[in-house]
């Protein structure tokens, strides 16, 4: 009954249910299928571990590409760009010196040009010593050039410049350029933007001029071409002269009245001048009798310019002296300056005498003091022997043909009128070219001059003007009879051509060329010099604009900067808290797998006992 059975058999025996455990917990000593399970969970383990020491140790839980694709590039794209703008910010701090180091220049230069300003201020008193005053302003001018010269960083001067057109905005090197930002553009372009400053906004001293304290350099304009040919202005804008006649003004001075014993006389000498000595008239009397007659008074009494004036008048009358009295605003031929003036002007009608002039002398009055109502040496004014001008807008160029021409005339006060053609002969010859054209002020005056030689008028050029004047050699008369006009000028085969012209400037000299000595209009100078120190605070603004700009972007650059470092932070730094956690708990789990394994590793060593 209980015979040898195999291990078959017994197996045949057990429940099906028993059966089924037995083979799904099998253990096999080829396969240890429980030392797999925990040895696949210490390596998920592990791996995981390993992540938690790395974020641990990096404090970043995207340290590589694998780690997580996007935020790795975009961080990676971030820092990149954030180098950039740090190195662009320090450019800005380079940027920043240089502003400083000008404006400090710009600063001290604009206190020693009004130091400048109150020694020219002083150079007008009658009293001073000029020469000592010239002294001083060259010490200032080399302090000022020394300021300019030495304002340097870096190896720029933005003071002191070497351009050969300042001006030309096409020529980079008429602007400094300093960074100012790092910016990349939508689609992944990147650029680095600059600040331009421009040169003539603070150059003091250019070697070919144009600077803040040199003589102003004229800008140009092109000349638009019209439907009607106006010949550079000869067709609108003929010049016709309205002379100065020679004139003796004083201002009058009121005072007693003249008693039947008194009277005033003095002598008159008519249109003397450096071609001949003139009419004298001597003897010129007023007395009470005349004043009563021509005032319609009874007592003698002169109260006012123009009562004298005609009193005056009336004398010369009687006298049959060439010559005219007035009050302000009686006679514009004399240029009278206000209604208290008394002015006595040529008639201009003596032959054989080119001047226009009257000059009093020999003045005697039984007034206490004598006394003539203001009418003495030290009180009298003298314009006299001028010669007639005209000015001229150059409005277009031309060109004169092989066949063309232009005729005008020329006609002096009381003079028949001359006519003169101008041909392309002329043209060329006066200027040297071959193509007839005129097309400046300066071209225009030269073909004039050429033209006209004969004619007793002298041309010269402008900005964007001609001025005509009278060529003395020629035309000798004076005054009224220099009066002049170009007139009828009319043109065959002539065209108009483009042109340019200069516009007018405001400063024509240097500050450096400034002289207060040898009778220097120190006016003038005063006005060129307040209209520099203008143009250097206006410099100097500038300059502190743009140090304020500056700031504002460095700040800018230090915001930005900031605000990506705290973005890409977001994007792959570690929770400290979380991944230290987190490696807590990995650590323990490890220990468990281990533990697990050996557990596994356990029921083979049993099976491996059955063979011994």
């Amino acid at each position: 009954m209980f015979g040898r059975r195999s291990f078959r058999d017994l197996a045949h025996d057990v429940p099906l249910s028993t059966k089924r455990i037995q083979v799904a917990g099998m253990t096999s000593i080829l396969t240890n299928i429980s030392s797999m399970s925990a040895l696949q969970s210490l390596r998920t383990v592990s791996s995981g571990l390993h992540r938690a020491q790395s974020e641990a140790s990096s404090g970043l839980r995207v340290a590589t590409a694998s780690d997580n694709v996007a935020y790795w590039s975009i961080s990676t794209t971030m820092r990149s760009d954030n180098k950039a703008i740090s190195a662009a910010n320090d450019a800005l701090g380079l940027g920043s010196a240089k502003t400083d180091t000008a404006y400090a220049g710009m600063d001290a230069v604009i206190g020693a040009l009004g130091e400048f300003k109150a020694k020219l201020a002083t150079a007008k008193e009658p009293a001073t010593d000029n020469a000592k005053i010239q002294h001083e302003l060259e010490q200032l001018k080399k302090q000022v050039l020394g300021i300019s010269q030495s304002a340097s960083f870096s190896g720029q001067n933005w003071l002191t410049t070497d351009l050969t057109d300042i001006k030309d905005e096409t020529d980079v090197n008429t602007r400094k350029s300093v960074v100012s930002s790092f910016v990349r553009q939508d689609g992944g372009k990147v650029s680095v933007n600059m600040i331009d400053v421009p040169m003539v906004q603070t150059s003091l001293f250019n070697t070919t001029g144009g600077g803040l304290l040199q003589k102003e350099i004229a800008d140009t304009v092109t000349l638009p071409i019209t439907g009607t040919l106006d010949l550079g202005g000869l067709v609108s804008g003929a010049p016709s002269t309205h002379a100065h006649k020679g004139h003796t003004y004083f201002e009058f001075i009121a005072g007693s009245a003249l008693s039947a014993t008194d009277s005033i006389t003095f002598d008159v000498t008519v249109d003397s001048s450096t071609y001949s000595s003139g009419q004298l008239y001597t003897g010129i009397s007023i007395d009470q009798a005349l004043v009563n007659t021509v005032l319609g008074k009874t007592d003698g009494s002169i109260t006012s310019a123009d009562e004298f004036a005609r009193v005056i008048d009336a004398a010369l009358d009687l006298a049959s002296v060439p010559a005219g009295s007035g009050a302000g605003g009686y006679d514009t031929n004399f240029g009278v300056v206000s209604m208290n003036m008394v002015d006595i002007g040529s008639d201009e009608t003596l032959p054989g005498h080119p001047g226009s002039s009257v000059i009093i002398s020999n003045l005697v009055s039984t007034l206490a003091g004598n006394f003539a109502y203001g009418m003495d040496p030290s009180n009298i004014y003298q314009h006299m022997n001028l010669y007639a001008s005209a000015s001229m807008a150059f409005t277009e160029g031309f060109q004169i043909d092989t066949t063309g021409s232009i005729s005008l005339d020329v006609t002096f006060a009381g003079q028949a009128a001359q006519s003169f053609t101008i041909t392309k002969a002329d043209v060329d010859a006066a200027l040297g070219t071959t193509d007839g054209i005129v097309d400046t002020p300066s071209v225009m005056a030269a073909l004039m001059n050429y033209a006209l030689a004969t004619s007793g008028l002298t041309f010269g050029a402008g900005a964007s003007s001609l001025y005509i004047g009278v060529n003395a050699a020629i035309h000798p008369q004076q005054g009224g009879k220099s009066d002049f006009v170009v007139s009828n000028a009319t043109s065959t085969d002539v065209t108009a051509v483009a042109a340019e012209v200069a516009l007018p400037i405001s400063v024509d000299f240097d500050f450096l060329d400034i002289d207060v000595t040898g009778g220097a209009d120190i006016d003038h100078y005063i006005g060129g010099l307040e209209i520099m120190i203008g143009k250097v605070v206006n410099g100097a603004a500038s300059l502190g604009s743009l140090q304020q700009r500056i700031g504002m972007q460095s700040d800018f650059a230090g915001k930005i900067m900031d605000s990506i470092e705290s973005g890409v932070s977001r994007l792959i730094d570690a929770d400290m808290e979380e991944a230290s956690s987190r490696l807590k708990a990995l650590q323990t789990q490890e220990q468990l797998a281990l533990q697990s394994l050996q557990i596994a590793n356990a029921g083979s060593e049993n099976i491996l006992g059955l063979f011994n």
